[in-house]
């Protein structure tokens, strides 16, 4: 009998030599709100994939099984948001999108402005997708789907970079999609704001996925923890700084994100900083890693970094990019361990430290794989790994958690403090993911309204 549903049957996959996938057996029923839950690497990307359509296709082997899918229409958001693009633009990524669908041009301009209107991206669709941030381009990536209509919507980590306010908006457009009749299958290591929404969620439990009984969620939303709940320092004029800002001003060609700030940043201390997305945080980052250019001073160790050689100053202050693709200079996990080995400032960190953290990490049985086939989690816990071997005397960590499952999260916040907090050296963390981030960081700074100010909540 011809079924409505997606089923997976029996199913195994390889990715390389690695089986990602093992016997597995789901139903995922038509027009639900379903959501994919699991620990790093089991494999929720790859089954989302699979669904589809693009692997085997375009990778991997299916060693048996097959997947039922009875939808000939499908729409998907990666989980790295610049591999979703083509185009330079919002505005013109829609009308390629739509013309690739073979959309009528009067429905398409329809679709393409409610889209808009839903998500509120008005303010984006022009402006280069360089220029955003990664929440807006998560944004945009859901508006084009919801433009295009199509009757499957498959999201991978969606709402990673996505502040609270965007992440409950965007979750209240796909409740309203799934109303309206779609079947949304969601993977998301974040449970906040699916309590009312999410019909069946599938886990990933002894090697297996299983759908959760009713119980099982209610106890899976009730460990969810929103918002912070610590009050942090205060920074007092006393506080030794690391970098100091005067009459620091940032701007983009659309609009001023930092305007003629004078603020010191205490050396030695975890700092989570915060802010709306397309606020400027990333930015931010990128000035004090001279990348781009600002007005005013900032200094360094009471230097302005202008006249830091950019060499020395970078062996002192490193950044791990949002995008963890972009910070992998060689081909394997094996080579790029061997490069930061070569090239290691951490005397703590020896071949016996690395081994051991290879393997709580889960990375000792990916050393041959190539690292760009590895998950996003996968590849975070390289990146950050790679990063705490460089030792730098200030870490900037933009959205390091990304992708992140629970007990990763927790390896590296411990991690951090041992080699960075404990050791007097300095973490500025960009997240919009707060868990645990009140055991790594002191202060809280907080980037709003084109001003930045330390605040205690």
């Amino acid at each position: 009998m011809y079924s409505q549903n997606i089923i997976i049957n029996n199913l195994s996959f390889n990715y390389d030599v690695n089986t990602i996938l093992k016997n597995i057996n789901l139903t995922i029923p038509r027009g639900g709100f379903s959501l994919i839950i699991g620990p790093n690497g089991c494999g929720k990307s790859t089954l989302l994939r699979l669904i589809a359509g693009l692997y085997p296709q375009y990778g991997g082997q299916i060693l048996k099984g097959n997947i039922i899918n009875p939808f000939k229409n499908w729409g998907m958001i990666f989980q790295e948001p610049d591999k979703q693009f083509t185009m330079a633009t919002p505005r013109q990524e829609f009308i390629f999108t739509l013309e690739n669908i073979h959309c009528p041009q009067e429905k398409a301009y329809t679709q393409i402005n409610n889209a808009v209107k839903l998500t509120k991206i008005e303010e984006l669709l022009d402006r280069p997708f360089i220029k955003l941030s990664g929440g807006e381009k998560q944004k945009v990536a859901l508006a084009i789907i919801m433009a295009m209509d199509p009757p499957l919507i498959l999201l991978d980590e969606p709402f990673a970079c996505c502040d609270m306010t965007t992440r409950h908006l965007l979750i209240k457009q796909l409740a309203l999609l799934k109303q309206a009749g779609k079947t949304i299958l969601i993977t998301d290591h974040n449970l906040a704001g699916y309590q009312n929404i999410c019909d069946d969620i599938f886990g990933f439990i002894n090697e297996k996925f299983i759908n959760y009984d009713n119980e099982q969620k209610r106890a899976l939303f009730a460990q969810v923890k929103p918002t912070l709940n610590k009050h942090f320092e205060m920074v007092t004029s006393s506080s030794n700084a690391d970098f100091s800002l005067k009459k620091f001003t940032l701007k983009n060609p659309a609009k001023f994100l930092i305007n003629q700030v004078t603020i010191d940043i205490p050396k030695g201390k975890g700092i989570l900083l915060t802010g709306e997305n397309g606020s400027g945080k990333t930015s931010l980052f990128k000035a004090m890693t001279k990348l781009i250019d600002y007005e005013g001073n900032l200094f360094f160790e009471h230097k302005e970094i202008k006249k830091w050689s950019f060499r020395k100053y970078l062996s002192k202050v490193n950044q791990a990019f949002q995008n963890a693709d972009d910070q992998f200079l060689m081909i394997t996990v094996q080579e790029e361990l061997e490069l930061s080995q070569f090239k290691c400032a951490n005397s703590l960190f020896d071949e016996q430290s690395l081994q051991h953290y290879l393997s709580i990490l889960k990375l000792n049985d990916h050393l041959q794989q190539t690292v760009y086939s590895l998950s996003g989690g996968q590849k975070k816990r390289l990146q950050l790994l790679l990063m705490i071997m460089a030792n730098p005397q200030v870490l900037l960590l933009d959205e390091p958690f990304t992708g992140l499952d629970c007990e990763s999260i927790t390896i590296f916040i411990n991690l951090l403090k041992e080699y960075f907090i404990d050791k007097n050296k300095t973490v500025i963390i960009i997240s919009h993911n707060l868990d645990q981030m009140d055991q790594l960081c002191q202060y809280h700074l907080q980037l709003q309204n084109q001003n930045l100010k330390f605040i205690t909540n």
